[in-house]
């Protein structure tokens, strides 16, 4: 759109100049480079140093900000009813944002908030490369992007695009992500892990123009319907982002008429630095200055990958150090130095997944209160080492399809270090873990006869970390989604051919402590119904072998992961018999699937290699839960009784690890503890311990040995290779650290 430039000063010349669809006949370009150097010059954003425009009328700004806010659920709402994606309407796979022109994020929807800044990255990437001279951008004008090695997290995750005009000035931008089921990529189409190159990753949208005047171009629906097998579910996933932004374009229309473009443009500026200032005093109020370190370990397995190009077949083991540094200001840098090398494979993060990554566990704990946007992260600062596995040098090539295994990992690890922080400043309440998650993707043809991916939803199965007063949250866990629902089982089962066996929590998920975490919900899946499916790993990537260190004060970590894929099974037998099929885990060490089950029985890790399913053969994901809090040998009595009648514990859980004696009575099914029993069990624990106890100088000498004799793994070897290579100062601290010589390194021949 152009329009002659009024500006007196420039009558010959400019008077043909075009004008910019900006504030003031200011180009996009000009505002975003205006917007940077006014924030590098002053720290705060915009320039705004003294933030007046809300605070003259503490009401109006209240009402702008909830009308926003009531407006983005809304829209939200409208494209779940939309939608006939189970991700959509079940777990709610979706968020929406309102983004000023330069692209900063004003107000988000609840939802998958991690796309906050990342949404404001793609439309910031789009005006750097002149999309409003070379593109064009008009009103009505609809843009995807999905192109993730410039911003976004995976493929999966599509934005919807759409400009906000007042009088041929562009006054905002509404964006909605939707996690796509199909997104083009190998089998299973949607978070493929036998998946290393760009362009077996699925389809990406780099901000084109797919329509206008609120219709997707004819040219766009035939080819989204020729490159993806679920191409009425992404279509329709479409028109519900096309209606939720044109009922936000509706809202924000109608506040500009109400309230004035100037208020209007002042408060979305003032709603950014204001949060920026309340986070930093949130930050100084419920936080310790200080240094806080972690490690976090990342398993990729991919030698038995099904893999076309043979260099990326191989296993390996990355370890990252999680340093964080809060200054008495509040401002707080996440150091990543020491992190291990990048790799062919699916799981690598970038920064903009990183920073994604730490926006949604912003929004758990922070920035809470339904304020959060750009200037929630403007006080963080993240410190990624190129190359690292964290920021690869050159990230087109890679396939990204799943970046959350890395990340949800990450900030897992990372709000257990926000938490010791809060216990110290006496947030006890407050404090908050996560775990990462795993499950089983497929592809084939469903009960219908379809061929296509088929995705089902487990975020919501994971038992979230206990706080310094209270037991975690059973199931429910998740650092992607902060309002987990695992959706209605009978949905599921419409969409994917399989039977669901189970919904009961695992009390052997649990990371114990004087309040332990909350309990896993294990998937059991009989399929049923369809033909020629492949099962593969989803959401693989994090810890397998080595547990995460998510326990705290004395609470240990969540169980490992018990995956049991059984086939050739006899569960038709014995429905047509109306015998009973294992409908709970049981004990890992003897699982009722085992018990009850005849078949073949593989207990693949983490990340297997594609496999054949067919009817009758049973799927098992239980997953560990997060960490404990406090010495499980302190745990009241009194909770592990009320644990035991709910069906959250066992009287093995309860006499092995908290020292608890305790008797089922055969008339009533009521428990009942024995104080005396309990009192004697749990002296003989603590004896034990000191048995077992040595001093840290013999513990320190005897792990100094261990390593320099090379006595670990060779991925173990291999792995702090990696990190010794990338890092100097990583390099000197562990060998100082273990007093071992500057030529010893840790490759095991």
């Amino acid at each position: 759109m152009e329009h002659l430039n009024a500006d007196p000063g420039s009558a010959g010349e400019g008077l043909n100049k075009p004008r910019g669809i900006g504030s003031d006949g200011m180009t996009l370009k000009e505002m975003l480079a205006q917007g940077r150097l006014v924030y590098e010059t002053t720290g705060c954003y915009r320039g705004i140093t003294d933030p007046h425009v809300l605070q003259r009328d503490p009401v109006k700004a209240e009402l702008l900000h909830t009308r926003m806010l009531s407006g983005l659920i809304a829209g939200r709402e409208k494209t779940r009813m939309i939608s006939a994606s189970p991700y959509v309407r079940e777990v709610s796979e979706l968020a929406i944002g309102i983004y000023t022109p330069e692209g900063d994020n004003i107000a988000q929807s609840t939802g998958i908030q991690a796309h906050s800044r990342s949404m404001g990255e793609a439309l910031q990437w789009m005006i750097e490369q002149d999309w409003e001279g070379r593109v064009g951008i008009e009103p009505g004008d609809l843009f995807w992007f999905n192109e993730c090695s410039i911003a976004g997290m995976h493929p999966a995750d599509v934005y919807d695009i759409l400009p906000i005009f007042w009088h041929g000035e562009l006054v905002a931008w509404v964006v909605t992500v939707i996690m796509e089921m199909d997104i083009g990529a190998i089998s299973p189409g949607c978070m493929p892990v036998p998946n290393i190159e760009r362009a077996t990753d699925g389809i990406r949208f780099a901000g084109e123009k797919v329509g206008t005047r609120d219709q997707l171009r004819h040219d766009i629906h035939l080819k989204c319907e020729l490159s993806f097998d679920m191409s009425n579910v992404f279509l329709l996933d479409r028109k519900g982002a096309i209606a939720a932004n044109i009922h936000i374009r509706g809202e924000v229309e109608k506040m500009v008429e109400e309230f004035g473009l100037d208020y209007f443009k002042s408060a979305c500026g003032e709603l950014i630095e204001m949060e920026r200032r309340n986070q930093l005093l949130r930050l100084r109020r419920m936080t310790v200055p200080g240094r806080y370190r972690n490690v976090g370990v990342f398993e990729y397995f991919m030698k038995d990958q099904p893999l076309t190009w043979l260099a990326a077949r191989k296993d390996v083991i990355r370890i990252a150090p999680f340093e964080t540094r809060i200054e008495t200001s509040g401002r707080v840098t996440i150091d990543l130095e020491g992190a291990g090398h990048w790799g062919w494979h699916s799981f690598n993060a970038t920064p903009s997944g990183m920073w994604g990554c730490l926006a949604i566990s912003l929004v758990q704990t922070l920035s809470c209160d339904g304020r959060a946007n750009l200037g929630s992260l403007l006080p963080f600062d993240l410190k990624l080492p190129k190359n690292s596995i964290f920021n690869p040098q050159d990230t087109r090539p890679l396939a990204q399809a799943n970046i959350w295994a890395t990340t949800i990992e990450s900030f897992g690890i990372w709000l257990t270090s926000l938490s010791q922080s809060y216990y110290m400043r006496g947030f006890r309440e407050e404090m908050l873990g996560f775990r990462s998650a795993f499950a089983i993707a497929m592809a084939g043809y469903d009960q219908y006869g379809v061929r296509r991916p088929m995705v089902s939803g487990t975020v919501g199965t994971i038992g979230a970390a206990a706080s310094a007063v209270r037991d975690g949250l059973s199931p429910g866990g998740a650092v992607p989604v902060p309002h987990v629902d695992v959706g209605n089982v009978e949905i599921w089962e419409q969409f994917l051919p399989y039977l669901d066996l189970s919904r009961r929590l695992n009390p052997y998920s649990v990371g114990p402590g004087k309040y332990r975490s909350g309990l896993s919900m294990p998937t059991m899946s009989l399929i049923f119904g369809g033909r020629d499916i492949t099962g593969g790993a989803l959401l693989a990537g994090g810890t397998y072998n080595i547990l995460p260190n998510l326990g705290l004060g004395g609470g240990y970590p969540g169980a490992k992961l018990v995956r049991a894929i059984i086939r050739n099974t006899n569960a038709m037998e014995l429905i047509a018999e109306g015998k009973p099929l294992p409908a709970q885990l049981g004990h890992p060490a003897n699982p009722d699937f085992a018990q009850m089950l005849e078949g073949d029985i593989w207990l693949p890790h983490h990340v297997p290699e594609p496999f054949e399913l067919k009817t009758g053969d049973v799927l098992v994901d239980a997953n560990g839960a997060a960490g404990g809090y406090g010495d499980p040998l302190e745990r009241e009595p009194d909770r592990i009784r009320q644990d035991l009648e709910d069906g959250l514990s066992t009287a093995d859980i309860a006499a092995r690890i908290h020292g608890v004696v305790c008797s089922c009575g055969v008339e009533d099914g009521h428990w009942t503890i024995d104080p005396a029993a309990t009192s004697a069990l749990r002296q003989q624990h603590r004896q034990e311990r000191r048995a077992r106890a040595i001093p840290v100088q013999t513990w320190w000498q005897r792990s100094r040995q261990s390593l320099a004799q090379r006595q670990f793994h060779p991925l173990i070897g291999e792995m702090y290779a990696s990190s010794m290579a990338m890092s100097q100062s990583f390099a000197d601290e562990f060998r100082a650290f273990w007093a071992l010589p500057e030529t010893w390194t840790p490759e095991v021949e």
